[in-house]
C-alpha cells in the first residue's frame, strides 16, 4: 500500500511549531523547499491534543519501522530540525525519513528517496512521547 498521498494528520501544537520554525528559518531553506513544506502542513487536518489519534506520529513520537526489502528494524525519534542528531537516532521532521513518517499511522507502508534510490519500510510500532 502506497501512504505517500494519504492526508496528512497533525496535532495542533505541532503544526504551530512547524509553521513558526518555516517562517523564522527562511535562510536555512531554499525558497522551493519552504513553498513545498507549507503546502505539505497547510493541507493537514489539524487535530486537538485530546482527540489525536495515538498511532499517529507527531514531533517527539519514537517509531519502530521495518526495511521490507532487508527485513531489518530500525528506530527513530522524529524531532524539530534543532533537536536532530543522527547519533540519537532522531531525525528532522523536515528530512527525507522524518517527513515520510510524519502523520503516518502504526501498520501503514511508506518510503523516502535515498541517493541509492527508493527505500520501502512499515511503520510497527509508535510511542508518543510523555506529557510533562
Amino acid at each position: 500500500m502506497d501512504t505517500q498521498a494519504s492526508k496528512l494528520i497533525m496535532l495542533k501544537e505541532d503544526f504551530n511549531a512547524l509553521t513558526k520554525y518555516i517562517n523564522t528559518n527562511q535562510t536555512l531553506l531554499s525558497t522551493v523547499q519552504r513553498d513545498s513544506l507549507l503546502e505539505y502542513i497547510e493541507d493537514a487536518e489539524l487535530i486537538d491534543g485530546e482527540e489525536f489519534p495515538w498511532e499517529v506520529i507527531r514531533l517527539g513520537t519514537k517509531v519502530v519501522i521495518r526495511d521490507k526489502v532487508a527485513r531489518y528494524n530500525f528506530t527513530y525519534t522524529v524531532v524539530r530540525p534543532e533537536d536532530a542528531d543522527h547519533r540519537k537516532c532522531k531525525v528532522s521532521v523536515f528530512s527525507p525519513i522524518g517527513s515520510a513518517l510524519f502523520g503516518r499511522r502504526r501498520g501503514e507502508d511508506t518510503y523516502w528517496l535515498t541517493p541509492k534510490g527508493k527505500r520501502y519500510f512499515t511503520i510497527m510500532a509508535v510511542s508518543q512521547p510523555l506529557k510533562h
